[in-house]
């Protein structure tokens, strides 16, 4: 961990996060309204990428339930058919984070909307769906090693990524991840 300090207060914060890797590419989950195409990807969670237009909603915070009903739909289908597994992880075998990519997102800047199990919504940029995100857009050949990456989450909030190395998890071709991003301690407890 690096921390940004500019006159005695810490700007930003950059973490080395877990090896980050694609598990699956174009896979199909069988949904009650027809087949969808999606991405699974790791970031310290298992991810399913779904292109936010192919479950036909807007990137739009009015549709916010129907965004979080339609990623447990996508979990669950999933979670019952095919799940994942971790290859060095014991017990990392499911699917709790959809990321709806929004259009016009790419490997200079991303924007989603975030479902998590068991019906939350994630308003922060996700650290590792950002490094989840940034796996699948390596492997898709659009993002290369040192080079930013923005992730914006639904409410406009942004965390800057970065691939500064590779490696292999289990087999898997991996990168090696990075996150910037700025907190707010908003308690402590014992």
């Amino acid at each position: 961990v690096r921390v940004q300090v500019q006159d005695g207060a810490a700007t930003a914060v950059t973490l080395r996060n877990v090896a980050a890797f694609l598990e699956r590419r174009d896979a199909i989950a069988e949904l009650p309204d027809g087949p969808l195409v999606y991405d699974l990807a790791f970031g310290g969670n298992f991810y399913a990428m779904v292109e936010l237009d192919a479950v036909g909603l807007p990137f739009d915070r009015e549709h916010q339930q129907a965004i979080v009903q339609a990623g447990l739909a996508i979990m669950d289908a999933i979670n019952t058919t095919a799940p994942p597994k971790h290859p060095v992880i014991e017990g990392v075998n499911h699917v709790h984070h959809v990321e709806f990519i929004a259009p016009g997102s790419d490997a200079t800047l991303s924007r989603h909307a975030m479902a998590i199990h068991p019906g939350w919504f994630d308003r922060s940029p996700c650290g590792t769906g950002t490094c989840a995100r940034m796996a699948e857009l390596d492997t898709r050949g659009e993002l290369p090693l040192h080079q930013d990456f923005t992730n914006e989450s639904f409410i406009g909030s942004r965390f800057v990524g970065r691939l500064v190395g590779a490696t292999t998890v289990g087999g898997f071709d991996a990168v090696l991840p990075t996150i910037t991003g700025r907190a707010w301690i908003t308690g402590t407890a014992q």
